[in-house]
């Protein structure tokens, strides 16, 4: 384990000849494969009399040795440490007949974390949770916590058992675990090393960040609190849950006859499942079961696909173009008799590119019938065409517009503001289902 070290030098008598370099300072370094040494000189032509004693005893010679002795470059005699050990800690003595000098050598082990869980959990309802920080080092720190903004200490003075907090030992104490307990907790480790005038000498700290984790099973987070969902033949029918649950939980779907579904294809997130089948024929539709379960429990939801019908087609036009940007008209279809239309997909590729690469934008139904399509290369072709959308799925394509970008990038430009004169020059070719081309320039 790496460790650091502090020299603390000590004059025995008032007057000596004995010199220690370095002397009178604080040397902190760090362990390991780090080497240093304290040279003793004494008085000139005397030096072959310096002796180096511990506490523990002689020093070895043997210059092999981690820990040993040898003749200094400028005379005297060099105590000398290829790197730091807790067992080295302690008084190291220089002597040259009755003239003394010393140091104390203190090893500090580094703060460390490593036997904290970043993660911890605890299932939710428990009365009470012990956090966990192990933080280890030489002297023992001192641990202090940090929870929504107030800190959380030891204190001897307050026993009051009806506190949320409470630190035992190096723990954080959490009573009563409620979903809101989830979140980030900050340990602190303070290291302090004081002299014997209670000064500090060498201090650090290290702050841990841990992440609790409330567990629980799971809860139904559907926005369709209904179950209802729509589908149309020869479409694309989306089915869809989502659940809350920690561990994140497993989803699995059941046909009508509460078999595992074969013929469509569940796409799962952490907490959402849908469930897409291609509406084939008419007993497609009917009721689906969603199951979200983890170790804690299962839930299961029973959901209806029915028969809706395929929205109608929009109609769309370009309102204004800029560089970057084109603003578009989306006329929806006649009111639909069944279910309403609740926005459009809005499909855009440069002109020399398949629909396949087309970019999609999602807009729901607002009071405006004008979408903004952004981020457009200038002076570049583009086609563009749209589909309405609504419970049971998408409509046929609109009509296609062909239309080229401006060099310039637009003013603040807002819906229904018109724009300075000779701001806008563009090029709009409109395709029609039956291939009709209308040229149109401003």
């Amino acid at each position: 384990m790496n460790a650091f070290f502090i020299i603390l030098c000590g004059l025995v008598c008032c007057v000596s000849g004995l010199v220690l370099q370095p002397e009178d300072r604080l040397v902190i370094q760090q362990s390991g494969e780090t080497s240093f040494f304290v040279s003793c000189r004494g008085m000139n032509g005397l030096e072959r009399d310096v002796l180096w004693r511990t506490e523990k005893g002689r020093i070895s010679a043997a210059t092999g040795d981690r820990v040993h002795l040898e003749p200094s470059v400028g005379g005297g005699i060099d105590l000398v440490f290829r790197s730091i050990e807790q067992d080295d800690q302690g008084r190291y003595t220089c002597s040259q007949g009755e003239d003394t000098k010393f140091f104390d050598l203190v090893v500090v082990q580094p703060l460390d974390f490593n036997d904290t869980p970043p993660v911890q959990m605890v299932q939710l309802g428990n009365p009470n949770f012990r956090l966990k920080c192990r933080a280890t080092g030489l002297p023992f720190p001192t641990i202090t916590w940090k929870v929504k903004g107030k800190s959380i200490r030891n204190s001897f003075d307050n026993l009051n058992q009806d506190l949320k907090y409470e630190m035992d030992g190096t723990d954080l104490l959490i009573r009563n675990i409620e979903k809101s307990d989830e979140g980030r907790y900050l340990c602190k480790a303070v290291q302090t090393v004081y002299d014997e005038n209670n000064s500090v000498l060498y201090s650090d700290f290290r702050d841990n960040i841990i992440d609790l984790r409330i567990e629980q099973s799971p809860e139904w987070l559907d926005e369709n609190s209904g179950g209802q969902f729509y589908g149309y033949v020869t479409g694309t029918a989306n089915l869809t849950c989502q659940a809350e649950a920690e561990p994140p939980p497993t989803f699995s779907w059941l046909d009508a006859q509460n078999l595992p579904v074969k013929h469509g294809t569940v796409v799962n997130s952490e907490y959402k499942s849908t469930l897409l089948l291609e509406v084939t024929h008419h007993n497609i539709f009917g009721a689906y079961t969603c199951i979200a379960e983890n170790l804690h429990g299962r839930l299961e939801k029973v959901v209806m696909l029915s028969e809706g019908a395929k929205p109608g087609t929009p109609q769309i036009k370009p309102n204004r173009i800029f560089g970057d940007s084109i603003q578009l008209n989306i006329v929806k279809p006649a009111a639909e008799l069944f279910l309403h239309i609740e926005g459009f997909q809005v499909e855009i590729k440069q002109a020399d590119k398949p629909w396949s690469e087309a970019s999609v934008l999602q807009f729901n139904l607002g009071n405006d019938d004008v979408f903004i399509i952004p981020g457009l290369d200038q002076q570049t072709f583009y086609h563009v065409r749209a589909r309405s959308r609504n419970k049971a799925g998408l409509s046929d394509p609109s009509n296609i517009i062909y239309l080229k970008t401006n060099g310039e990038i637009p003013y603040q430009a807002k819906i229904g503001q018109p724009s300075p004169a000779g701001s806008i020059h563009c090029e709009i070719y409109l395709l029609s289902l039956a291939a009709l081309v209308l040229t149109l320039s401003w």
